[in-house]
């Protein structure tokens, strides 16, 4: 596993009034080979990412991903995708072999997943596991990750609590 540029740790604002713990989080330099998606990617998304990265010149945030290993076998020392597929997709053709993450316990139980169209219906954390892990075509849009703070659900995408703004240069991630 490719963590030795473990940058720091960080934490998200406390949750619900049972837990009032921080959800922590480490920042880490990972290879993309590492990385396990459980959605799809829509192309027209993708160019638009790249654009802006190749235009700024730096990944805005970490992607969030959690580890595999508690898998076994061949998913040791990797990470699942949670949120970030396509700035995963954009660094790609870009030529980087290298991006920032998120790395967080999928395990918390303030976090939630719920259909990415309706926030009504819950997605079990094990369903997300199994389309990461089974070799199935997975689709995009498929559902959203959330933390509960405190009865709100806060997303995971573009949100200082799990997602912090590091402007990493593209050039240290090739």
């Amino acid at each position: 596993m490719d963590c030795s540029n473990l940058l720091n740790r960080g934490s998200a604002s406390p949750s619900s009034s049972q837990d009032q713990s921080p959800i922590k989080f480490e920042i880490a330099k990972i290879k993309m080979a590492n990385l396990v998606p459980h959605e799809g990617v829509i192309e027209e998304h993708i160019l638009e990412i790249k654009f802006e990265m190749e235009r700024d010149g730096f990944q805005l945030r970490p992607i969030a991903v959690s580890r595999l290993d508690h898998l076994g076998g061949k998913w040791r020392a990797k990470f699942m995708i949670h949120d970030g597929h396509h700035r995963t997709a954009a660094l790609k053709r870009l030529e980087c072999t290298a991006i920032m993450v998120s790395i967080f316990d999928y395990s918390d139980p303030r976090i939630k997943v719920f259909d990415y169209y309706d926030t009504s219906i819950p997605v079990s954390k094990e369903e997300v596991i199994r389309r990461a892990t089974s070799g199935m075509e997975v689709t995009p849009r498929y559902d959203k990750h959330f933390i509960d703070v405190n009865g709100k659900l806060e997303p995971f995408h573009d949100n200082d609590l799990l997602e912090p703004r590091l402007r990493t240069p593209l050039s240290e991630l090739t």
